[in-house]
C-alpha cells in the first residue's frame, strides 16, 4: 500500500503511537465508515478500542489481473504477507494478527476503492474482515481486496498493525530445601610386600645394559653379542634393593660374551622375572 514519507518512517521503526483516540482528527463519511489523518492516529484507535472498522457497501465478484492465477477467501489474519513486500515497502510486521490501518484511495483499474471523504485518510481495517486473496501459478500471494465488493486497498497490500506484545511472566523466587551429603570416594592402594625374594642372579657386562624410558617408570633390557634382546624387566628402586631377603639358595645365569652358549640358552624373556638389580 502507498504511504507517506512520515508514515514510512514510523512502520521502519517497528511501531509508535503518539496520538490520544480522543484527540485523532477523524472524519466519518455518508455510509458510516471513518478514517483518521494518520497512521499512528488509527492504531491508537484500534489498540484503544475506539476505533469503527470499515465495512463494505457495495458487492462485486472478484476480478483477476495479469499475472494472478487464482483467487482464494480468507479472513484477513490469515494472509501472511510475502517477506519481499514486508521489506520492499519496510512493513512492520508481516502478519494481520493486529488487523490494518490502511491508505484510503478512490477508484482504480475498474474497481472502487474508499468513499471521497476518506481518501487519503488511514481506514481501519478489522483482522476478521473477509478479504479476495489474489494468488499468481505458484500460489505465492501477490494482491488482496475486499471480499465482499473486491475494492482495492491503498496498495497491493494494507499496511498491518503491529501485535500487542505479551509481557513476560515474572519470574518467582522459589526457595529450594537442599541438603548436602557426603562423597565417598574409593581409592585403590598398591601395598608392596615387607620383602622381595631373589629368584635368580644374572650376570652381564655393563655394556649389554640398555636403559628404556616406558610409561611404566624406568625398564632394563639386556642383550647379548649379537644384539638380541634375552631379557627386559623393571628397574629396581632403592625401596626394593632394601628390603631383598636372602634365605635360599638361587640360580645365577652368566650373559657375558665369554660365557658358555648352554648357559645363555638357559636367558629368561621378558615374562621370567620383573625387577633387575644394576650396580
Amino acid at each position: 500500500m502507498k504511504y507517506n514519507v512520515l508514515t514510512a518512517a514510523i512502520l521502519s521503526s517497528g511501531f509508535a503511537f503518539f496520538a490520544s483516540s480522543a484527540n485523532a482528527a477523524m472524519v466519518t463519511d455518508g455510509h458510516g465508515n471513518v478514517g483518521y489523518d494518520s497512521y499512528e492516529e488509527c492504531v491508537t484507535a484500534v489498540r484503544d478500542g475506539s476505533a469503527k472498522f470499515y465495512t463494505p457497501y457495495t458487492y462485486q465478484n472478484p476480478k483477476r489481473q495479469a499475472g494472478e492465477a487464482t483467487v482464494g477467501k480468507m479472513r484477513l489474519s490469515e494472509v501472511m504477507i510475502p517477506q519481499s513486500v514486508v521489506n520492499n515497502n519496510n512493513l512492520p510486521t508481516s502478519n494481520y494478527s493486529a488487523g490494518a490501518c490502511d491508505l484510503g484511495v478512490g477508484q482504480a483499474n475498474g474497481r472502487y476503492g474508499v468513499s471521497g471523504d476518506l481518501v487519503g485518510k488511514y481506514i481501519p481495517i478489522a483482522a476478521d474482515m473477509p478479504v479476495n486473496v489474489y494468488m499468481d501459478s505458484a500460489g505465492n500471494p501477490v494482491r488482496l481486496s475486499m471480499q465482499q465488493c473486491d475494492n482495492h486497498f491503498g496498495g497491493k497490500f494494507p499496511t498491518p498493525i503491529v501485535g500487542e506484545v505479551a509481557a513476560p511472566e515474572a519470574q518467582l523466587a522459589i526457595a529450594e530445601a537442599r541438603s548436602v551429603e557426603p562423597v565417598m570416594i574409593e581409592t585403590t592402594r598398591v601395598i608392596r610386600p615387607t620383602s622381595y625374594r631373589v629368584k635368580e642372579v644374572i650376570l652381564v657386562p655393563e655394556n649389554q645394559v640398555k636403559s628404556i624410558n616406558t610409561a611404566r617408570g624406568d625398564a632394563i633390557a639386556i642383550e647379548n653379542s649379537a644384539n638380541d634382546t634375552v631379557i627386559v624387566g623393571k628397574k629396581a628402586d632403592a625401596d626394593v634393593i632394601n628390603n631383598i631377603a636372602v634365605t635360599q639358595s638361587y640360580p645365577v645365569i652368566d650373559l657375558s660374551d665369554d660365557a658358555d652358549s648352554d648357559n645363555q640358552q638357559r636367558s629368561m624373556n621378558s615374562d621370567d622375572t620383573e625387577y633387575m638389580i644394576i650396580q
